[in-house]
């Protein structure tokens, strides 16, 4: 077992723990929420087949995924699929969303042993560490060195518009920004109008609850000026800078009333 420099993906299921316990102990809505927990899991154990056994876009790419906690590493000796790997988080993201659970993590470069049956190392540490510290909202980041390696390599080797998909935040940190031109990236309108509502149901379930205050905040910013921003495509814009639940109740009610006419127009 070699103990090498690879990229690492350290995502952690926000909420998940909370998720699986409620529905152990309460009767209401228990066979829904079953078929929710049953239907993530096999989205994301689906994500990850394709990527290795279809595109294998990294011949040293491993995933370790279980529970709430999803790792992936590559050796960096694969650069050039980097930008290919980090590409893929944000359609994570995306199915994700669609599925009702949020995400948050971390992409470092560091030290780490990791096949089918071990995973340790420096790198794993340091991953935990920014997830837990330093990413805070729902959010995957990744460090500086990694945004510039990748914008080189997507530069130089492909048509990958890296600044499509991620963002410099407000306390300096690059992070993988699912909003950032959504509607260019999903399928169709309908996928796209359905992410909005899934996202608009996880802000409604946790808005009023105080101690998630500053990570709502965080979510409702970010999705208030991305419908604004798109307010020509959903004919649609909230009038309030700072959205209520009822202002997201309005909203989810809006987009489940387009029929196929509509959509087949936006498409």
């Amino acid at each position: 077992m070699d103990y090498e420099d690879r990229l690492i993906i350290y995502i952690d299921v926000l909420g998940f723990t909370d998720f699986v316990n409620y529905t152990t102990i309460s009767q209401v809505n228990t066979e829904i929420k079953i078929n929710k927990i049953n239907s993530f899991l096999k989205m994301i154990n689906d994500f990850f087949k394709d990527k290795n056994d279809s595109l294998k876009l990294s011949h040293t790419k491993q995933v370790t995924a279980f529970s709430d906690l999803i790792i992936v590493s590559i050796n960096v000796k694969e650069i050039s699929n980097i930008d290919l790997e980090v590409m893929d988080v944000f359609y994570l993201l995306l199915n994700a969303t669609y599925q009702g659970f949020l995400l948050r993590g971390s992409i470092v470069y560091g030290k780490l042993i990791h096949n089918s049956t071990v995973i340790f190392g420096s790198g794993l540490i340091d991953a935990y560490n920014r997830e837990k510290k330093i990413a805070k909202y729902p959010r995957v980041i990744l460090d500086s060195a990694i945004y510039k390696d990748i914008k080189e390599i997507s530069h130089e080797l492909r048509d990958v518009r890296i600044d499509d998909f991620i963002t410099c935040d407000f306390d300096g940190i690059y992070y993988i920004d699912m909003f950032k031109n959504m509607r260019e990236y999903t399928d169709s309108f309908w996928q796209y109008t359905k992410i909005l509502s899934s996202y608009c149901g996880i802000l409604i379930e946790i808005i009023e609850n105080p101690l998630l205050k500053d990570k709502t905040e965080w979510m409702t910013l970010r999705f208030l000026n991305h419908v604004n921003d798109n307010s020509e495509i959903l004919n649609y814009s909230f009038d309030n800078d700072k959205l209520t639940r009822f202002d997201l109740e309005v909203f989810q009610s809006y987009l489940s009333e387009f029929d196929s006419n509509e959509y087949k127009k936006k498409m």
